[in-house]
C-alpha cells in the first residue's frame, strides 16, 4: 500500500510539472508569434458566484443585507511579441539566478507564477514532494529537522541583520569569500569560521549558493532579502535600512527576531508549570558568545513595541506590514472597491503605515481613504506617504486617523463605504476581536462591505458537508485535504498570532460564527491560488 502512495505522489509531481510546461510554452509560443496568451480564469474555493475571485478576503455585510455583487469585469487579455520565432526564450524562474527587473525574460516568468495553473501545479508538487519525502524517510531523521530546525530562522536572522545580501549583491553569480565577508562585518579570524558555518546552513537549505568552499552567492530566494541599497548605506544608518523599500527584508527581519523568540515559549504559555523557576540559575564553566536574553516584556507587545529604545522595531513592524503582501499577490480585483460609486469613502482599520490603502488608491483613483492606527504609527504612515506619494495626501483622498478600534468609529456619522480589516482580527481571541466588529457594525450602513484580510485554515483531513467545499483544488489522495506543506505557511502564522498577540487564524467555521455573533454576515469567502490568505 505504501508503495502504491508513493507511486501516486509521483504521479501528481509529473502531472503538475506538465501544467506548468503547458503555460510556459504557451507563453514562450505567443511572444515568438505575437499572438494573444488569455489569462487563465481563476478558481474561487466556494462554488461559482458572480463574485467569485482568487483574492485572499473575506468579505462581509452587516445581516439582513443582499449578497455582495461585484462588476468586475474579466482581466484583460495580455499580447506579447518578439523575434526569434524558434526558440523558446521563457522558462520557470531559476533557483540559481536572482531575478532581474530589467530583463523581459523575467519579468514574464515571474508574471507566468501566479498564473492561477501555475500557482495550483505549485502548490500540488510541493505538498506531493513534502509528503513523499516525509514518507520514505527514517522518523528519527524526520523529528530531527523538526526539533532542531530553530536554526534556520536563526540563521537568516543573521544574514538579513548583518547585511549579507546587500554585501554579497555587487560580487554577482561568483560570490563572495567569507573571510571578505568577515572583514567587512569587522569581525575576527575566529568568528569568521562560524559564519561559513551559518552561511553554509542557509546553503543546505537552498537559501544562498556555495559556488566553492566557503564563497557564497545570492540565489533567487536570498535576493528578496536584498533592499536593493548599498552595503555602506544600510551598515552607516540601519534604522533607515527598510525605508522607501517593499518591505520584504523586514518583515522577514521582524519573523525571525521578536516573533521567532516569543515561540520557544509556546509550551509555557499553555502549560505554565513546565517554566523555570526564574531564579534557578545553573553555574556554567562552558564560554558563551553572549549572555543568555530573555523575550519578556511584562506588557502588550504593541506597548513594548512603542516604548523608548524600540523606534527602529516600530518602523520596521511597518514596513513590514507592506512586505507581507506576497501572500495575496495578484489578487486585487477581488476587492470589492470597483462596485463602489466615485468619492466613496473607504476606511483601512488598524491600516498601519497605509501599504493597502496606497495600493488601491493607485488602482481605484475615486475613492477616498482614512487610515487609521495608533498616533505613532499614523506618523510613519504619514512620512512613507509623503515620500512615496504626497500628492494623495495633498489632494484629500487619503487621511490617517489617530484611533483605537475597539472604541467608536469616528466614521460613524459619515457613509462609509467599505471598511478593511486586514491582518487585525488574528492578532486578538475571540472576546476581543468580536469588540472591533460591534463597532464596525454600529458603524456600517446597511450596503457597507466589510473586507477582512486573513489566513482561513482548512482541516488536514478530509470531511463531509458545507465546509468540504473548503478543501483546495488540487488536493486529492493521497494528499492532505489542506494540501499539507503547501500550505504550511498559514499554520506558521496560526502559532506566531497564539504565541505573539494570544490571537490565531481561524477556520472558516470559527470566522463564521466570529463574525454572525457581531451582527456580520459572510457573503463570500476568496482567496489567491496557492495560498490560504
Amino acid at each position: 500500500m505504501t508503495l502504491a502512495v508513493l507511486r501516486a505522489l509521483h504521479a501528481i509531481i509529473g502531472d503538475a510539472l506538465e501544467d506548468i510546461d503547458a503555460v510556459y510554452s504557451t507563453a514562450a509560443s505567443s511572444r515568438s508569434s505575437s499572438c494573444t496568451l488569455p489569462k487563465e480564469p481563476e478558481a474561487d474555493v466556494l462554488p461559482p458566484s458572480p463574485a467569485s475571485s482568487t483574492q485572499p478576503k473575506s468579505s462581509a455585510r452587516r445581516a439582513g443585507t443582499p449578497p455582495l455583487l461585484s462588476n468586475h469585469s474579466p482581466t484583460p487579455a495580455t499580447t506579447l511579441s518578439v523575434s526569434a520565432p524558434s526558440k523558446r526564450i521563457i522558462d520557470f524562474p531559476s533557483l540559481d539566478d536572482p531575478v532581474d527587473p530589467a530583463d523581459d525574460a523575467d519579468a514574464e516568468a515571474e508574471r507566468l507564477r501566479s498564473n492561477p495553473a501555475v500557482a495550483n501545479a505549485v502548490s500540488r508538487i510541493v505538498a506531493a514532494c513534502g509528503q513523499l519525502s516525509i514518507t520514505v524517510r527514517s522518523p528519527f531523521l524526520v523529528l530531527c529537522d523538526a526539533g532542531m530546525g530553530y536554526h534556520l530562522p536563526s540563521a537568516l536572522r543573521f544574514l538579513e541583520a548583518a547585511h549579507i545580501p546587500e554585501l554579497l549583491r555587487p560580487a554577482g553569480p561568483e560570490g563572495l569569500h567569507v573571510s571578505a565577508i568577515s572583514a567587512a562585518l569587522g569581525v575576527d579570524a575566529e568568528v569568521e569560521g562560524r559564519i561559513a558555518h551559518i552561511l553554509r546552513l542557509l546553503a543546505t537549505h537552498h537559501l544562498l549558493i556555495e559556488r566553492e568552499p566557503n564563497v557564497f552567492a545570492l540565489n533567487r530566494i536570498s535576493a528578496m532579502l536584498d533592499t536593493g541599497k548599498t552595503y555602506a548605506d544600510v551598515a552607516r544608518a540601519p534604522e533607515k535600512k527598510y525605508e522607501s523599500t517593499n518591505g520584504v527584508a523586514a518583515f522577514f527581519a521582524l519573523n525571525t527576531d521578536e516573533l521567532f523568540k516569543a515561540s520557544a515559549y509556546l509550551t509555557e504559555s499553555i502549560l505554565p508549570h513546565t517554566a523555570p523557576p526564574e531564579e534557578l540559575t545553573v553555574p556554567s564553566t562552558n564560554p558563551s558568545p553572549a549572555p543568555p536574553l530573555s523575550p519578556r516584556t511584562g506588557s502588550h507587545f504593541w506597548a513594548w513595541l512603542e516604548a523608548p529604545g524600540n523606534e527602529a522595531r516600530l518602523a520596521r513592524f511597518g514596513s513590514a506590514m507592506g512586505g507581507s503582501r506576497g501572500w495575496e499577490e495578484d489578487g486585487i480585483e477581488a476587492f470589492p472597491f470597483a462596485s463602489l460609486p466615485d468619492g466613496a469613502l473607504v476606511v483601512d482599520v488598524g491600516g498601519g503605515i497605509g501599504s493597502t490603502s496606497m495600493l488601491l488608491a493607485e488602482r481605484f483613483k475615486g475613492l477616498r481613504f482614512v487610515i487609521q492606527d495608533r498616533e505613532a504609527v499614523c506618523k510613519l504612515g504619514r512620512d512613507a506617504w509623503r515620500a512615496r506619494c504626497p500628492e494623495l495626501l495633498e489632494e484629500g483622498r487619503a487621511v490617517f486617523q489617530v484611533h483605537d478600534f475597539f472604541t467608536p468609529q469616528p466614521a460613524r456619522h459619515t457613509p462609509v463605504g467599505a471598511f478593511i480589516l486586514r491582518v487585525i482580527l488574528h492578532d486578538w481571541p475571540d472576546a476581543f476581536a468580536r469588540r472591533i466588529l460591534v463597532q464596525l457594525r454600529r458603524a456600517a450602513a446597511p450596503d457597507t462591505f466589510l473586507v477582512i484580510g486573513d489566513h482561513v485554515l482548512p482541516y488536514a483531513c478530509a470531511i463531509e458537508g458545507a465546509e468540504a467545499l473548503r478543501t483546495l483544488r488540487g488536493a486529492k489522495w493521497p494528499l492532505l485535504a489542506n494540501l499539507g506543506q503547501a500550505s504550511a505557511n498559514a499554520y506558521w502564522m496560526d502559532l506566531t498570532m497564539q504565541v505573539t498577540f494570544n490571537g490565531l487564524e481561524r477556520t472558516l467555521p470559527e470566522l463564521v460564527a466570529l463574525t454572525a455573533s457581531a451582527g456580520w454576515r459572510i457573503v463570500r469567502v476568496a482567496r489567491t491560488e496557492g495560498s490560504l490568505f
